[in-house]
């Protein structure tokens, strides 16, 4: 049988063999282009798979920190996460990273808790992250708006310069009233002097009296008679060197004191502003000028002495004389009586000698003072300096409104936290701060409301009623001794600015003269410098008596100016007495202009922020931690500000593999595959304030 086949050829057979040779080549180039396609890929994919964790980490610690502690939030506007250690955090970042996790076609992922590693913990109250957020806040939730101050609508700059002028005043009245307490002589060291001054008048007012006698005494013939005023006489010029020493001795003492409170001013005057150095300038230059006056009294007072011992040594010329005159006369007299002779009339030798000795006796130049002595009222100067003394007691109770209960004496547990602050050098920044703080914590107020009135409008966020403004100032463990501190630091300002108001109205100084005159002097115009120093001892008590009164109306939610005029000066002087008296001062004003309550606080807290911000971020950290009481997990712990994460760093190690290095191409193509499992190493930093975004 014949094959039907053809028999090859050559030809036939290089047909047949070609088309297979050019199959496994494009095969072989297939595989390799799939290959490269494969692995280009796999190349995108591993990136998508980085940047896909990268979101994951992101959105993850985002949805973290968007647990921020509500009350915290709702009570204060500051954001921090509460947390208790790592496990906590490694727990809850899983939890929202897990959907992610899901993808497993695209993304095979895995990840584990101990994976994640918490790294640069940022907590609220480290750094600036409790001043950043307070900045923040207040930048744009309310600093925009205009804000009421001194009667004037003020955005953060214009505060801050008004506020930093006013506290140049606050940082003086210390000094001023330091100075002022100082300078203010007491009075005793004037009594003194005028007393000395009123004994050498009165003891030369007896001589003379004496001498007028002993004068007498010779004209009526009478020796025994004289003998007696004439040694009076001659007692009192030995009292008179005594009381001149002692004078010396006190006008030595004050001049010593005027010279000393010239040579202090001198060294400090440049630290006070013009209108202080004006009024301590004119008060010491009084004393200087009761010195000089007194200068030229005491050249005349202490040429007395050696005129007190002239007259001493005429004195008893004379007595010697009569003594000697009255023996011989009674010698005389016993002759005649022994002669037996007719009794010899001397009448006229007596006459003549008693004439001749009272002319000579008459004729002495006395020690004589003719100038006006006073002496001063220590019943009223009592009185007002009880007035003076009131900033060393009980100063709340004086000024608080009628009605008003003491705040809580209870103790303020002291806790030792803080946050850093970078405000020291920028005064806007303090001012701001302190806006917060009146924002946000509570401060003495006249309550109005009735007392079961449900009505919290004057209450902070946090409902606190306790007096935080003023334990941010105070630092003390009670409401009372807060308040307490306040006050006196708002009486002391007001004393200093009532006062320079007192120096430069010539008015009120001439209500002091004439009150000087007629309540501490009973009348008497004495020396003028002397009533000018009592006048300017009456406007120091008249400037802490307003100012009593001055803080008793802001804490009757009135208003005060910060600088006094004539219309806005309550006290009067009779009043200044009654309250010196034990009378308090009324609370009723008509008074609608000035500075609030709140006004003086925001002028503290901004000078107390520069000169000491961290004791008030201390303070303010306490305030928000008893502000705020809640927790989430463990109702039995209380909430603690310093356990708020502000920020944290998150290191991710994420287990993954290499989808397509399982394909066969690659398979084929590789002569040693690499491991399809590999690691992806992810850094985040999350904080509220993301510089980062």
């Amino acid at each position: 049988m014949k094959s039907i086949l053809p028999l090859p050829t050559s030809t036939d057979s290089y047909k047949r063999e070609a088309p297979g040779s050019i199959t496994v080549f494009l095969a072989l180039i297939f595989m390799m282009i799939a290959a490269l396609l494969l692995t280009i890929t796999e190349s995108a994919r591993t990136q998508a798979t980085r940047l896909y964790l990268q979101v994951s980490l992101d959105s993850a610690i985002e949805s973290l920190f968007s647990q921020y502690h509500r009350p915290l939030f709702e009570t204060y506007r500051i954001f921090g996460l509460e947390y208790r250690d790592d496990v906590d955090l490694q727990e809850e970042t899983l939890d929202f990273i897990k959907p992610y996790l899901n993808a497993q076609d695209l993304f095979p992922l895995s990840l584990r808790e101990e994976d994640l590693l918490f790294q640069k913990h940022e907590h609220l109250t480290e750094g600036l992250s409790l001043e950043e957020e307070i900045l923040d806040y207040m930048e744009f939730g309310l600093i925009d708006k205009m804000l009421h101050f001194h009667g004037e609508e003020l955005d953060a700059v214009q505060l801050s310069a008004e506020a930093e002028d006013l506290f140049k005043r606050v940082k003086e009245s210390d000094e001023i009233r330091e100075l002022q307490k100082k300078y203010q002589l007491d009075a005793k060291d004037l009594q003194e002097v005028e007393d000395a001054i009123y004994d050498i008048k009165d003891c030369t007012e007896n001589a003379a009296g004496f001498h007028g006698e002993a004068v007498r005494d010779l004209s009526h013939e009478n020796p025994g008679s004289f003998y007696h005023h004439s040694q009076r006489f001659r007692e009192e010029q030995d009292h008179l060197i005594t009381l001149v020493s002692a004078y010396s001795e006190a006008a030595d003492r004050l001049a010593e004191k005027v010279l000393a409170l010239r040579e202090d001013f001198n060294l400090r005057k440049d630290t006070l502003s013009p209108e202080a150095q004006a009024g301590i300038h004119a008060q010491i230059s009084e004393y200087e000028n009761y010195v000089n006056e007194s200068g030229s009294i005491r050249s005349k007072i202490e040429a007395m002495p050696a005129q007190a011992n002239t007259l001493q040594a005429n004195a008893l010329q004379v007595e010697q004389a009569v003594e000697e005159f009255e023996a011989w006369l009674e010698e005389a007299l016993a002759d005649s009586d022994d002669e037996e002779d007719e009794d010899e009339d001397y009448s006229d030798e007596i006459a003549a000698f008693y004439h001749g000795a009272a002319a000579d006796y008459s004729a002495m130049s006395l020690n004589r003072y003719d100038g006006v002595t006073a002496s001063i009222n220590k019943k009223n100067k009592k009185i007002l300096d009880r007035i003076s003394s009131f900033l060393e007691g009980n100063m709340l109770s004086l000024v608080l409104p009628d009605g008003q209960p003491l705040p809580n004496e209870q103790p303020i547990q002291p806790e030792k936290t803080g946050f850093s602050s970078d405000t020291s050098g920028n005064p806007v920044n303090i001012a701001i701060l302190g806006e917060y703080a009146l924002s946000f914590f509570h401060y003495y107020h006249l309550d109005r409301t009735p007392k079961n009135s449900e009505n919290d409008k004057d209450l902070p966020p946090s409902k606190s009623k306790a007096l935080e403004i003023e334990y941010l100032l105070g630092g003390k463990d009670s409401d009372a001794k807060n308040l307490s501190s306040l006050v006196t630091k708002l009486v002391t300002l007001r004393e200093t600015m009532n006062l320079l108001y007192l120096y430069t109205d010539t008015q009120k100084r001439q209500e002091a003269e004439t009150f000087a005159v007629t309540m501490l002097l009973g009348g008497v115009a004495a020396n003028p410098a002397l009533v000018m120093i009592l006048s300017f001892f009456i406007l120091g008590i008249w400037a802490l008596g307003q100012a009593i009164q001055d803080v008793r109306v802001l804490l009757n939610n009135g208003r005060v100016p910060f600088f006094h005029t004539s219309e806005s000066w309550t006290l009067s002087l009779s009043g200044l007495m009654e309250l010196g008296q034990g009378t308090a001062p009324s609370n009723e004003t008509t008074n609608k202009k000035g500075l609030s309550y709140r006004d003086y606080l925001r002028i503290f807290l901004f000078g107390q922020g520069v000169l000491d911000q961290a004791e008030i971020n201390n303070r303010m950290l306490l305030r928000m931690e008893k502000g705020v009481q809640t927790v989430g997990k463990d109702p039995e712990t209380f909430f603690s500000i310093s356990d708020c994460l502000y920020g944290v760093g998150c290191e991710a190690h994420v287990d993954t593999r290499h989808v397509m290095y399982q394909t066969a191409p690659i398979q084929v193509i590789a002569s040693s595959p690499p491991d399809p499992t590999y690691m992806v190493t992810l850094n985040t930093y999350y904080k509220y304030r993301n510089s980062t975004q």
